[in-house]
C-alpha cells in the first residue's frame, strides 16, 4: 500500500512537471530602447510547441540584451498578432507603476514581420483608450513598428511539486511511525 502511494504521488508530480513544461511561454513586448516615446508595454504568449515563433522571440530578446544595434538586428522586429477584448489576467504594462492590467490581451498565435500597414501601428495606451474602436478600425489586429519583444517572463512554476514534496515526506513520516 505505501509503495503504491508513492508511486502515485511520483506520477502525478511527473504528469505535472510535464504539463508545466508545454505550458505558453510569456514575453513582455516594449519600445526599441533607442526610441522610448510611450514608456508602455504589453505581454504576448507563445506556444512552446511553436518552435519557429519561439526562437525568433528568444534572438530578439538576446539582440536587445546585447545593445540592440540595428545592424545585427535578427529581423521580423514587430510583433503582428489579434486583439480581443477582455483581460486575461496576464497582459498587463510590466514597465509601469503596479503594473495594471489591460482591459484587451494578444490571442495566439503571434507572428513577426519587418513592417505592417500603417493601420497597424500604435501603442498599448492608445489602444487601451479604446479597445472597441481599435478592434473596429484593425478588424482586431496590431502591429506596433516601434515595438518588440524585449524579454521573457519567467512565470513561477505550479506549486505541484511543492505539494507533492510535502506529501511524500508526510507519507514517509508516517511509515517511520507505524509499528513493526
Amino acid at each position: 500500500m505505501f509503495r503504491a502511494t508513492i508511486l502515485g504521488c511520483l506520477t502525478i508530480g511527473l504528469l505535472s512537471a510535464s504539463a508545466a513544461l508545454a505550458a505558453p511561454i510569456q514575453f513582455v513586448v516594449a519600445e526599441l530602447p533607442d526610441n522610448r516615446v510611450h514608456g508602455d508595454s504589453f505581454i504576448v504568449t507563445i506556444d512552446s510547441a511553436d518552435s519557429s515563433n519561439l526562437q525568433h522571440a528568444r534572438e530578439l530578446v538576446d539582440w536587445i540584451h546585447n545593445g540592440a544595434d540595428p545592424l545585427l538586428s535578427p529581423g521580423a522586429t514587430i510583433v503582428v498578432g489579434s486583439v480581443t477584448a477582455g483581460a486575461d489576467g496576464i497582459n498587463r504594462d510590466w514597465g509601469a507603476a503596479g503594473m495594471p492590467a489591460w482591459s484587451w490581451h494578444v490571442e495566439e498565435p503571434i507572428s513577426f514581420a519587418d513592417f505592417t500597414v500603417e493601420i497597424l501601428d500604435g501603442w498599448p495606451t492608445f489602444v487601451e483608450s479604446d479597445v472597441p474602436g481599435w478592434i473596429a478600425n484593425t478588424n482586431g489586429k496590431i502591429g506596433f513598428w516601434n515595438y518588440t519583444i524585449v524579454d521573457e517572463r519567467l512565470v513561477p512554476e505550479p506549486a505541484t511539486g511543492c505539494l507533492l514534496s510535502v506529501g511524500l515526506f508526510a507519507l514517509i513520516r508516517l511509515r517511520r511511525r507505524e509499528p513493526a
